[in-house]
């Protein structure tokens, strides 16, 4: 996260103890300092008192460094910085101290697509955030995880470093998100929520990575199959279990499935199993955003972009 520290707080000593923490904090890349060129010298003075000679040139230099960067967040996308005064220094710096947190379903899948994306994007930063713990992903099971990222985004007592990240678990195209009300209620909380606009994580997937499913002789008859559809039906179609356990087509899907040959379906029975995401990660680093517009949609890209700032304004 972006952070901007009043004057107040450098020119009393007061809370020296929690402004050595946050200085730590920016030193070690968890958090950027915000530093206005007017407050130089009052953050340098700081810096001298409380600090020895081998330290305090380093953080002289993180200083210089800070206030002459802040003309690159003058874009109208920059994040607003989270302003910390005396008043509320010691809860912001406990929760500036804590992993962030996502919220998903089931946090090895969940973790493993959040992981696939990163790399896909070159998102090193989420990715350094998950290896040093700075980020952690909360299993919150099945309807538990509107209670879990509720209590999670509450936990925090200043800035609430909490999000989600929910399948739609939609049947088609434009149709509500399953549980949209819920939804909503963490979003009035001020939750920050992504739920994903197709059906489910597996639905991201582009052909390279479900050509690689074990059995592979099966996965790649399945695919076949499934370049028959279109990405509409493609972004709906339940990835993992096909449509054996509804025995065809549901009825919810008729109409978005309409006309599509008997052969396909039949074809798509058993889908292409449980371990699809295990894959994607692996494989990650070989993957382009140009295989996911391909194969899963134009817009998946940027929406994937979007999920990924999320996670950016919470670390």
């Amino acid at each position: 996260m972006r952070i901007e520290l009043a004057a107040a707080v450098f020119e009393t000593d007061e809370h020296a103890e929690e402004v050595l923490t946050l200085l730590s904090l920016f030193r070690k890349g968890r958090h950027a300092w915000v530093v206005p060129p007017r407050l130089t010298a009052t953050a340098a003075s700081f810096i001298e008192r409380h600090m020895t000679d081998l330290r305090a040139p380093v953080y002289k230099q993180l200083m210089r460094k800070a206030a002459t960067l802040q003309h690159v967040y003058r874009a109208p996308t920059a994040s607003k910085p989270v302003r910390i005064s005396p008043e509320d220094v010691k809860e912001h710096v406990e929760d500036l101290g804590r992993p962030a947190v996502l919220v998903v379903e089931n946090n090895r899948s969940d973790g493993m697509f959040v992981k696939a994306v990163a790399k896909i994007f070159g998102a090193r930063d989420v990715l350094k955030a998950l290896d040093d713990r700075w980020l952690v992903i909360e299993h919150g099971g099945g309807t538990d995880i509107y209670r879990r990222a509720q209590e999670e985004h509450v936990s925090f007592r200043r800035c609430s470093r909490a999000a989600t990240l929910l399948d739609s678990d939609r049947l088609a195209p434009g149709t509500p998100e399953k549980n949209a009300d819920r939804i909503a209620e963490l979003r009035a909380l001020g939750v920050r929520v992504h739920v994903l606009t197709l059906r489910e994580a597996e639905n991201y997937v582009p052909n390279k990575v479900l050509h690689a499913v074990k059995p592979i002789r099966n996965s790649s008859a399945r695919l076949t199959h499934l370049k028959q559809l279109d990405h509409d039906q493609r972004g709906h179609f339940d990835m993992k279990h096909g449509f054996r356990k509804t025995s065809g087509v549901p009825e919810q899907q008729r109409r978005l499935f309409a006309g599509t040959p008997a052969k396909v379906i039949t074809g798509l029975n058993d889908g292409f199993g449980q371990h699809i995401l295990e894959v994607f990660e692996s494989m990650a680093d070989r993957l382009s955003e140009a295989d996911l517009a391909r194969d899963v949609g134009e817009d998946v890209p940027d929406e994937l972009r979007g999920l990924l700032a999320m996670l950016r304004e919470i670390l």
